[in-house]
């Protein structure tokens, strides 16, 4: 349940409330004045009503009645090298595009995606429908009269204790096989601990609610859009050092090489806008592998990249805050599935050239080799609490860039690729992939129209995050502070006993802000926090520009609340709540009281980095 009151309704406390399971269901909760002579306030709020639902026609593949031997053969008789060898990689590519829909509208059909029939639970056998239709039997028998009451109960008992051991069977089965499978274990717990809800009315600028399909995806698009940098007139990256790299980076692009990446592809993914499967080029992979491998060698060296792969359809994801609000939503781009497989052999090889010459700042630990959030953690609070131990004041900025993938400008991130020392036909193919990019946004079975990509990086993308570790790189050089960054999670601390110390701090700030000036990016500096440690700590304030930062006593980095005492009392605190709210999940949810179900769903996040510091956590409940 959630609670809307956010204002006082009788003196200073909050007595009246507002309860719902649905949190979009309440809109404007005002304080209108009170009643009479009471003492409460009144409270007013909307109910937001949605329109009469329309039955969807969306139309999804449906692979259990998929014919994928008919596919394979019409495919294979198609003479694919010598007509690929006399086209260009555009033309080529929309010859194997509308030859696979072709054989896939033949051999795949379609089927309502909002169809009746619910899908069997995985814990359902023909003994137990059996059952369940004896109990229904039953049931009618009783409501006539025909049996007792009590031989009723007992096949109903009976029939209950029996689903509740077939699900628990299939929970013990999840549980057991989590190192293979840990998403199916975990949306199976998710499922069980909260509902799905679609994306609810959202405010434009200037108030009014969007509350259709369309009419939200325009305006989620329209957000999105207006984050970007401004378009440069070209993306031409600079030709001084192009030629000074360590050669040509010679990529893979054989067909046993795109059969091994068709082979291993999720068939449960979503398609681009291309329409392509996954599942189509997963069965396919052997007959489509020598004609994908033609047309990505082509790409590759010619530096052409498709219209096709250069599109995406974006998926708006959640974050916090009010739903509302098109701010606090994350634009996820779903990309063209073929496209992303050239984009995954490319990166190979430029993170193995990354490697080798040791290109990435030892600070990044977001997309690198061996690193992670706890690699993270564990690094730079080692060093924090060294220093607190030793009788040192120690002051942290915690800095937050505001849409930082969003507004890579192309032309600063082509330079820098350069200088990195990837080869000329490498930053070209990239920074073609990059230009004249479009996007739209879908909501339910809506989308809105296409809009251009001026700047960024697509979220979602294989290449993206590759490509900001390079953008932000030399975001450390001249610091004279200890750094480190989660892609761009970034936190700036250092001694601060003297005012030198200080000083040299704020300097830091000083030139990550020029830095972020002059790469056209921007911090978020309400969101930017100051934290103090050490007993003899003189609370020093600090800027970001010409904008005071807050301190604070506790903030959350990379999912771990961290407090100024550094001893991970709130951390504790947050998760045992969350345990214990996953717990009663599993009470009222889950059939299975085996520890080896109930254990994995509450281990908490990232405990390598904190528990040894908490001795007392596992007395909280």
């Amino acid at each position: 349940m959630v609670q809307k009151v956010e204002e006082a309704t009788r003196g200073l406390a909050t007595l009246d409330l507002i309860l719902t399971n649905v949190e979009d269901l309440i809109n404007t909760v005002e304080v209108v004045g009170s009643l009479g002579a009471s003492d409460h306030v009144l409270l007013q709020f909307a109910i937001q009503r949605n329109a009469e639902t329309k039955t969807s026609q969306t139309r999804i593949l449906d692979f259990k009645r998929a014919d994928f031997q008919k596919m394979k053969e019409l495919l294979s008789g198609i003479p694919w090298t010598p007509i690929l060898k006399n086209k260009g990689v555009k033309d080529g590519w929309e010859f194997f595009k509308s030859e696979i829909l072709k054989a896939q509208m033949q051999t795949v059909p379609t089927k309502k995606k909002n169809k009746t029939s619910a899908k069997k639970p995985k814990w359902m056998s023909k003994e137990l429908l059996t059952e369940l239709k004896l109990k229904s039997d039953m049931h009618k028998k009783w409501k006539m009269g025909e049996i007792t009451k009590e031989e009723f109960k007992r096949i109903a008992n009976t029939c209950r204790e029996k689903v509740r051991k077939a699900k628990a069977q299939n929970e013990l089965r999840l549980a057991r096989d989590i190192k293979n499978n840990k998403k199916g274990f975990f949306a199976y717990v998710g499922r069980k601990r909260k509902k799905k809800e679609a994306i609810g009315p959202l405010q434009g600028e200037d108030g009014v609610m969007a509350t259709g399909d369309r009419g939200k995806a325009e305006l989620l698009n329209a957000f999105f859009a207006s984050v970007f940098s401004e378009k440069e007139s070209h993306l031409q990256p600079q030709q001084h050092g192009m030629d000074e790299g360590l050669g040509e980076i010679q990529p893979q692009i054989g067909k046993q090489v795109v059969q091994e990446h068709l082979a291993a592809l999720n068939e449960f993914k979503s398609p681009g806008p291309d329409q392509i499967h996954p599942r189509v080029l997963k069965e396919l992979a052997e007959v489509i592998s020598e004609p994908l491998a033609i047309i990505f060698e082509s790409s590759w060296r010619t530096g052409e990249v498709p219209a096709d792969w250069r599109r995406a359809n974006v998926v708006p994801i959640f974050k916090k805050g009010k739903k509302n609000d098109p701010n606090n939503y994350r634009p996820v781009s779903l990309t063209s599935i073929p496209g992303k497989i050239l984009e995954k052999i490319i990166k190979e090889v430029v993170c193995e050239h990354f490697e080798t010459s040791a290109v990435i700042a030892n600070s990044q630990h977001g997309f690198t080799k061996n690193k992670s959030c706890q690699t993270n953690l564990i690094s730079f609070f080692d060093r924090v609490t060294s220093w607190v131990d030793t009788g040192n004041a120690v002051d942290v900025a915690y800095l937050d860039f505001s849409k930082a993938f969003d507004k890579v400008p192309h032309d600063l991130l082509a330079n820098k690729l350069v200088k990195c020392g990837l080869d000329k036909t490498t930053v070209k193919w990239i920074c073609n992939w990059l230009s004249e990019r479009t996007q739209r946004v879908l909501t339910n079975a809506s989308s809105s129209s296409w809009k251009e990509v001026t700047s960024g990086v697509p979220q979602g993308s294989v290449l993206g995050p590759v490509l900001f570790n390079i953008f932000i790189n030399d975001l450390d050089e001249g610091l004279e502070g200890t750094i480190l960054k989660f892609a761009d999670d970034t936190k700036l601390g250092g001694i601060a006993n003297t005012p030198e110390d200080r000083s040299r701090i704020q300097n830091d700030l000083d030139r990550l802000e020029r830095w972020a000036k002059t790469h056209k990016m921007k911090f978020n500096r309400d969101k930017c926090k100051i934290l103090h440690f050490g007993r003899k700590n003189g609370n020093q304030r600090y800027r970001m520009g010409d904008a005071w930062l807050d301190s604070s006593v506790c903030k959350k980095d990379l999912g771990v609340l961290v407090g100024n005492k550094l001893n991970m009392s709130q951390q504790c605190d947050a998760a045992a709540k969350k345990a214990n709210g996953i717990l009663a999940c599993i009470n009222r949810g889950i059939a299975s009281r085996s520890s080896e179900v109930m254990l994995p769903s509450i281990l908490p996040w990232s405990d390598h980095t904190w528990n040894h510091t908490a001795s007392n956590f596992g007395h909280r409940s």
